[in-house]
């Protein structure tokens, strides 16, 4: 799931700007990702990568990296 994500986000970097149901499905997806490795413990295995998607995504419209910004502190805030 989170390669679908890691993908997603290089190929808008490749290519430009994509269309808002693109962003839908990978945010849909980086948020389903994140909840499976906190419900099975494996969020500090993903951390970097988890971070990276967010870093790459800077300056991606749609609101595309606020919500994975959003998503990835909602899931790796400290309890």
């Amino acid at each position: 799931m989170l390669f679908y994500v890691e993908t997603g986000v290089k190929f808008t970097n490749d290519f430009g700007d994509i269309d808002e149901s693109f962003y839908n499905s990978v945010t849909t997806v980086y948020y389903q990702a994140l909840t499976l490795m906190k419900r099975e413990s494996l969020l500090d295995r993903f951390a970097d990568r988890a971070s990276k998607v967010v870093d790459d995504t800077n300056g991606i419209g749609w609101g595309f990296h606020d919500y994975l910004r959003d998503c990835y502190f909602n899931h790796y805030q400290e309890d």
